[in-house]
């Protein structure tokens, strides 16, 4: 995959939990159009956890289909089990999907033995690639530089992982075993330009497709190697995620993507409206940093 960002896809949804269509396709217009290399759909800010199974079909369905080839389209197919796995994957598998994307399960802590037990199996399941999201924060097991070699190894469709963890891509890099086309894509926004210029150059992360001039700006400057500009849009984006989790995430995000003419609700069904002091205050950060 080449140098570039891959949007971590939100799910736009109408009341009763179906897919605003239209909506979700011009999300994946304007990320293709702002320069993106690889499209994630249904990750974590994509909803994928809180979607009902029968929508999943659709939703990478669209996604695959309104990208049309001019990018890679990776899907999330997490779960919490292996048999659940495998029937969120047997649903999806005549679709031209990139990878299947998995978290480690993520109910309860997993301990390492368990971790390899589910990669090793949803690999063997399907015909696709899979790729590894290591997401801590959420699902409480980390996934490690060793038993992402040790994958490397017992999985032969395993082509990737998504992880902040800059010291595992440098060993990764390093490790002349690994494959060169293995796909690093790097999720620390907060250093995604430090990262790009030492050479982690593929990025995703949620923010990105409700700040889509920045990201498109960031992304060309660093090609460019005009590294001061990409930091300056890297702010922006960092200012704009700190508001909203200073002022409820989802329901702020959810305001951000409509006021970007992406209609439909963006944040999990459980989640508060948001306030109405808010929807003022989010329209005046996305002017400040030149989203609006």
């Amino acid at each position: 995959m080449r140098p570039g960002f891959v949007p971590a896809l939100a799910t736009p949804l109408d009341a009763n939990g179906n897919l605003v269509e239209a909506s979700y396709r011009k999300q994946i217009e304007d990320m293709i159009q702002q320069g993106a290399v690889g499209l994630l759909c249904m990750g974590s800010m994509g909803q994928q956890a809180y979607l009902r199974q029968d929508l999943c079909p659709q939703v990478a369905r669209v996604a695959i289909d309104a990208a049309a080839g001019r990018v890679p389209v990776f899907v999330g197919a997490m779960s919490c089990a292996i048999q659940q796995a495998k029937q969120r994957m047997a649903a999806m598998e005549d679709l031209d999907v990139a990878a299947f994307v998995f978290t480690a399960p993520y109910y309860a802590k997993a301990e390492p033995d368990m971790m390899m037990n589910f990669f090793r199996a949803v690999g063997a399941a399907t015909k696709h690639n899979i790729m590894l999201y290591d997401l801590p924060s959420v699902t409480q097991s980390k996934i490690t530089y060793d038993m992402v070699i040790r994958l490397l190894r017992d999985v032969p469709n395993l082509v990737g992982i998504k992880s902040a963890d800059q010291a595992m891509f440098r060993k990764l890099k390093l490790n002349p075993d690994v494959r060169k086309d293995f796909i690093l894509v790097y999720s620390g926004l907060d250093t995604f330009d430090v990262a790009y210029k030492w050479g982690i150059d593929n990025c995703l992360d949620g923010m990105l497709p409700v700040t889509p001039k920045n990201t498109g700006d960031m992304f060309r400057a660093a090609a460019a190697g005009d590294f001061e500009k990409a930091a300056q849009c890297l702010t922006n984006i960092l200012d704009l995620r700190d508001f909203f989790a200073a002022n409820d995430l989802w329901p702020c995000y959810d305001a951000a993507m409509n006021m970007l003419g992406y209609e439909g609700r963006h944040a999990p069904d459980i989640c508060n409206d948001i306030k109405p002091g808010n929807v003022e205050r989010v329209r005046r950060e996305m002017e400040r940093i030149g989203e609006l």
